[in-house]
């Protein structure tokens, strides 16, 4: 049997599990590549991995829990004026007062929450740009 001209002369073989091969395939149908090892050579030369450390964006979106029991606080407050009214017919200007109070407050937190979100995730945005 005649032996094939090869450009490329060193065969390389790894092991896998049954789901990294399965993962494998995937990734390489998704790229679009024909076969493993051409997919594979490529990523390996030209590919590149990123490792994104997201615990700041945890912390950050951890504050959510805080903004989700001020906004109950308040559902709450508007239910005790809604059944108040319903009951009596009459308008208490100092609960809607205090309602429009803590809606303030809400909107302040919300906008605080949200710069704090954007903020951080321009921060990775730009720690991956800099890699």
């Amino acid at each position: 049997m005649k032996e094939v001209e090869r450009t490329r002369k060193i065969q390389t073989k790894f092991w896998t599990t049954p789901q990294e091969k399965a993962q494998l395939l995937e990734n390489r149908n998704r790229a679009g590549y024909r076969t493993l090892g051409s997919y594979l050579l490529k990523m390996g030369l030209d590919g590149y991995v990123v490792n994104i450390d997201f615990s700041e964006i945890k912390s950050t979106l951890g504050e959510l829990g805080s903004v989700r029991s001020e906004l109950n606080k308040i559902g709450n407050n508007i239910n005790q004026v809604a059944k108040h009214v319903n009951h009596s017919h009459e308008i208490d200007v100092m609960d809607f007062y205090i309602l429009e109070e803590e809606m303030k407050s809400m909107r302040k937190q919300m906008e605080k929450f949200e710069k704090q979100v954007v903020q951080t995730f321009n921060n990775k945005i730009n720690q991956l740009e800099g890699n």
